[in-house]
């Protein structure tokens, strides 16, 4: 019951479990981007409407002609497709290009000191960095 009331508190807003297993038995999902081009600069408000997404690991605002870079993971093609569209269909949204990830090759987190908003922790495996 302590756990249901932080949530009802929205104190925990969010749960989030990180495995690694063997690379022969991690699940076989589809990873996307979705560079984004808006339509004026509200890259929040974009993102406030996609960050409860469970498929969602990763969002940028960028320069050059893409305002946004969206990174999913999805369980399927459907789903992805799914993602696609409510982004697609976003007000602010005047274009978007999906690239889907054919192989990841290497995966880091750079050694820069990464700044986010004050309402969410960044986490090297795991652990909340400063």
């Amino acid at each position: 019951h302590h756990i249901e009331k932080l949530c009802d508190a929205n104190v925990i807003r969010r749960f989030t479990i990180e495995v690694d297993a063997p690379e022969d038995e991690r699940p076989q999902g589809i990873r996307a981007m979705f560079d984004v081009r808006l339509r004026r600069n509200v890259c929040g408000m974009v993102y406030s409407s996609i960050s409860h997404w469970s498929e969602l690991v990763s969002c940028w605002s960028t320069s050059g002609s893409t305002d946004m870079r969206v990174l999913v993971e999805a369980a399927n093609q459907t789903i992805l497709e799914d993602l696609r569209d409510r982004l697609a269909r976003h007000p602010e949204v005047a274009a978007l290009t999906t690239t889907v990830v054919l192989k990841t090759w290497c995966e880091r987190i750079s050694g820069i000191q990464e700044r986010a908003p004050e309402d969410f922790v960044i986490t090297r495996k795991g652990v909340p960095i400063a």
